[in-house]
């Protein structure tokens, strides 16, 4: 009994450093989602300098607002050559960045504090709608993608940070860092 209590706390103590690894169940790759947004935008603000312009969305979860805050960035390319994105640095965002950090265990655990959780049918159906919801603002951040001329990147993340407007920090080539 003593030997599966330590393995379970092991489990435990190790699942946020499995986090930062690009390897095993954590792997959830960059994937571009053409659907339109159908929540509530409740914060818009443009980055727009030297041929770069970055446009960032932030939205309110119907059934997960407990959980954390979806934000869109569109990124649009108006230089006269193709920009290469290394990656994104985030402080505190669900998505895998590129120093390979990411707090996406909490995503679950905020979860589990609310009363609603527990009750029979209602914190499945809760559960499962709120994961549909917030599922495609869980991938990785891109890392190493070209944006050609005249073309645009549309990036979904998840802000654990609810009360307030979080930033990223955008890394393309040539060491050029935009935090917005």
């Amino acid at each position: 009994m003593k030997n599966i209590l330590i393995i379970i706390m092991l489990i435990g103590l190790a699942a946020p450093a499995f986090a930062a690894v690009d390897t095993w169940f954590n792997t959830n790759p960059y994937k571009k989602y053409d659907k339109s947004i159908q929540l509530q935008k409740i914060h818009s603000d443009v980055y727009d300098k030297d041929g770069i312009k970055i446009e960032k969305n932030m939205y309110k979860f119907e059934y997960s607002y407990k959980e954390g805050n979806p934000y869109e960035y569109i990124i649009t390319n108006n230089t006269d050559q193709d920009l290469l994105l290394k990656g994104v640095d985030s402080e505190y965002h669900a998505n895998k960045n590129i120093t390979r950090k990411s707090h996406w265990t909490r995503v679950n655990a905020r979860y589990l504090k609310y009363w609603q959780t527990y009750i029979p049918l209602v914190g499945e159906y809760n559960g499962v709608k709120g994961d549909i919801e917030k599922n495609p603002y869980l991938y990785d951040f891109p890392k190493n993608y070209t944006i050609k001329k005249g073309e645009s990147l549309r990036i979904l993340a998840m802000g654990l940070d609810l009360n307030r407007i979080q930033s990223v920090t955008f890394i393309f080539k040539d060491n050029l860092k935009i935090t917005f």
